[in-house]
């Protein structure tokens, strides 16, 4: 089972976001940008960028996109569309760099209406500032926070899922092993709270788990070509945040 938000993949998104369809070029640009927005934000702040510069220069990408058509020229067998993305903001940011006047706020750069292009600058913010906790390169961090975005939105789905099946609490309860397994102490006082017995606790927190993977590849699943393994995919993006919360102690 898939939660049927993902069955439109980031291709289907992209594809929207040039439609002429007013309300389905917002909802799938909108989409776009919680995504990605959050990320490239993060990564230009690794680089030095000062805040409102790494909001204009993201904006403006999105707006250069948008204006020439260059996300109606890519195809899903580009690849990974995140790599396709960070390329074009390098090649925006090069671009802005080659014509000076460009990096003063609003003479050179198109201004982007808010309605056009949805920003989250807080959002940015703080995936730079968790994905930063550790000295990284700037393609790292822009890594680490779009897995971070990923894990959200699968745990989101989760959620989502469990309320729907009246499982809300139970997912309350167990959300923290979703990071680590309990240990002898925690799973005895979850027991006892949920009312379970230990082999029942083992089983809920087994398929906790279980489909809070799926839901991860199935999100992940969605921003790759048709001939990449999202697992494998999963597993080194897994290991970039693994990475991240070692270097961080």
């Amino acid at each position: 089972m898939t939660d049927v938000r993902f069955r439109t993949t980031r291709w289907t998104l992209v594809s929207g976001a040039t439609s002429v369809d007013d309300g389905e070029r917002s909802r799938a640009l909108e989409e776009l940008c919680a995504a990605y927005w959050p990320p490239l934000y993060a990564y230009l702040r690794r680089r030095g960028r000062a805040p409102d510069e790494a909001s204009d220069l993201v904006q403006g990408l999105f707006h250069v996109l948008l204006e020439r058509d260059g996300l109606a020229r890519i195809e899903a067998r580009t690849g990974r569309f995140r790599s396709w993305l960070l390329t074009a903001l390098r090649n925006h940011e090069r671009d802005v760099r080659d014509h000076a006047h460009a990096q003063r706020r609003g003479s050179g750069v198109p201004a982007v209406p808010i309605d056009a292009v949805p920003i989250d600058a807080a959002a940015g913010e703080r995936a730079y500032q968790v994905a930063a906790a550790s000295d990284a390169d700037p393609v790292v961090v822009f890594e680490r926070a779009w897995v971070r975005g990923v894990l959200d939105q699968a745990r989101s789905a989760l959620l989502e899922e469990s309320i729907a099946k009246g499982n809300g609490d139970l997912f309350r309860c167990l959300e923290p092993t979703l990071d680590a397994a309990p240990d002898r102490e925690e799973r005895a006082a979850l027991a006892e709270r949920l009312g379970l017995s230990p082999v029942a606790l083992r089983v809920a927190i087994h398929r906790m788990r279980e489909r809070y993977r799926a839901l991860i590849l199935a999100v992940v699943r969605e921003t790759l070509s048709t001939n990449e393994d999202p697992a494998s995919e999963l597993d080194a993006l897994l290991s970039a945040v693994s990475e991240e919360s070692h270097g961080s102690r």
